[in-house]
């Protein structure tokens, strides 16, 4: 996987943490996961698809 940093704002980042820390995953899985969703709900979703793969 490759890196990538982005900036957020205080609230919306402990938001983050308390969501990750209660279901005892690592944030950047719940980003990965709420991107896929986002992505996928969009009018993108026929471009998107082709290129990511999806992890139930």
């Amino acid at each position: 996987m490759r890196v990538v940093s982005f900036k957020v704002e205080e609230d919306l980042l402990r938001m983050l943490e308390e969501y990750a820390r209660m279901r005892g995953m690592p944030k950047s899985e719940v980003i990965r996961r709420a991107l896929r969703r986002f992505l996928e709900q969009s009018d993108l979703r026929p471009v998107v698809t082709r290129r990511m793969r999806v992890y139930a």
